[in-house]
């Protein structure tokens, strides 16, 4: 998210900082957070801090990705009553914490019904996030916008496989099986989930608007949603022809699905922002293949 938002925040209108474990700030750790924060004294903090990976991943170390995703968030919001509460606080929420039954998700369905098992290690703290900052917000004033963001892809995210958004995880595997000339692709799990997917470069133009403005005249949770799916198998066979690869797609049953269909509602999203426009999907496919097809 840091990198994108770097491509869209004009420098000569924003000082822009940017912290993470690697330049000594890891918001699991309060004393070196608070002291960050002191010492950078941000107007907005973009909390884009997160332990993510794929549904294996959030499975697999689902204790860890509980414990530091609800510390991120305890700890930024003390480090920020403690130094400066009129810290505004903008929070990109994945859409897995909306219950895993409902399939076009609106916000006000957001509290009904569990949240998916695949996913509740890291959906679970996000909608804690959300309680925390509505706490934060009665108590100390703390003002806090929480966007609700679908299944991300594009340029400058993970490399690792199992840490990247799914679909980065797609078009990384799908150009290695090419390069190596391999005659089939495994897809993880049935292929059929239909999933809405948000260019990343678009959640960094819709946060710099979001920036531009009083946060209180917005939704909140507020979808940033474009009310589309497509199945995992269609993104494929998309990534496949965009690649020209004649390659047999199979398919491997012993990994998870997740929810069947995730598609975010967007009637609040058109009447708080008419004039958004969305990457298209296939463009947006074309540059994260390239973009990836550089490093590879």
């Amino acid at each position: 998210m840091g990198k994108n938002l770097n491509q869209v925040l004009d420098p000569a209108r924003y000082t822009i900082t940017n912290e993470s474990r690697r330049t000594g700030c890891d918001a699991r750790d309060y004393a070196a957070l608070k002291q960050k924060i002191q010492h950078i004294n941000p107007d907005i903090i973009i909390n884009a801090a997160a332990n993510v990976g794929s549904i294996a991943y959030v499975s697999q170390y689902a204790a860890d990705v509980v414990h530091d995703n609800t510390l991120m968030y305890v700890n930024l919001y003390r480090a920020v009553s403690e130094v400066n509460a009129g810290i505004k606080i903008i929070n990109p929420i994945s859409n897995c914490s909306y219950p895993g039954v409902i399939d076009i998700q609106s916000e006000d369905q957001w509290w009904q019904g569990p949240i998916h098992d695949s996913v509740e290690s890291y959906g679970t703290p996000k909608k804690m996030g959300f309680i925390i900052s509505k706490c934060y917000q009665k108590q100390h004033h703390i003002k806090t916008i929480n966007l609700i963001v679908p299944n991300a892809y594009g340029p400058k995210d993970y490399l690792d496989e199992q840490r990247t958004h799914a679909m980065n995880g797609i078009i990384m595997r799908m150009i290695k099986a090419q390069m190596a000339k391999q005659p089939t692709f495994t897809v993880w799990g049935s292929g059929t989930p239909i999933r809405e997917w948000v260019y990343m470069l678009d959640v960094a133009r819709l946060i710099q608007q979001v920036i531009d403005q009083d946060i209180n005249t917005l939704p909140d949770p507020l979808n940033i949603g474009q009310r589309t799916g497509i199945s995992i198998n269609e993104s494929v066979d998309i990534i496949k022809q965009l690649l020209n690869y004649d390659v047999e797609i199979k398919q491997d049953l012993t990994k998870q699905d997740g929810a069947p269909v995730k598609i975010l509602d967007n009637q609040l999203f058109q009447e708080s922002f008419p004039q958004f426009k969305f990457t298209d999907y296939i463009d947006g496919i074309k540059a994260t293949i390239n973009y990836y097809k550089g490093l590879l």
